[in-house]
């Protein structure tokens, strides 16, 4: 045996050892640290409210580009139902809406982390129209997900939906 001193621990972050795995699930299959269970078990990362703040404004920079040329067409019904196929056809059959794309998120079914299909797009889409017919509950659709541990919004809860990091 020798008197010197064992060597100091790796701290380089090169390690044999594997990742340790992702939390565990808590209640109402939420995770610390921004993670959410689904019904499958497999663990996903929730999208910041930050990111999910940048996608919904370069989706509404979008939108209003789209209503204001179709809008030429017909300046009543058209630029509602653009932006509604806008927003329908890209979370249903990509999961993202370009937003999302930029910013590196998506929107999953809860159960089983699938693309949501056409129902829950469009009710992703109805809810918040509605709410914002009626201003305060529009923004309270959108701002539920400030508090809520999945950060999910009125209509992601309504839809069974989550917005995850890709």
């Amino acid at each position: 045996m020798s008197d010197m001193p064992p060597p100091p621990p790796d701290d380089s972050g090169w390690s044999s050892e594997p990742p340790p795995p992702p939390p565990g699930p808590t209640s109402h299959g939420s995770a610390p640290g921004g993670f959410a269970v689904l019904e499958t078990g497999e663990t996903v990362e929730l999208a910041t409210r930050g990111k999910r703040l940048g996608a919904r404004i370069i989706d509404i920079v979008i939108g209003i580009i789209i209503s204001i040329v179709v809008g030429f067409i017909d300046p009543l019904l058209l630029p509602i139902l653009a932006w509604a196929a806008y927003e329908i056809f890209f979370v249903a059959l990509k999961g993202q809406t370009p937003g999302k794309m930029a910013v590196g998120t998506k929107v999953i079914r809860a159960d089983n982390g699938n693309l949501p299909g056409w129902g829950p797009a469009a009710g992703r889409w109805i809810i918040p129209a509605i709410g914002y017919v009626l201003i305060l509950p529009g923004l309270l659709v959108h701002a539920s997900l400030l508090w809520d541990e999945r950060r999910q919004g009125w209509h992601d809860k309504a839809v069974k939906t989550l917005v995850v990091n890709v």
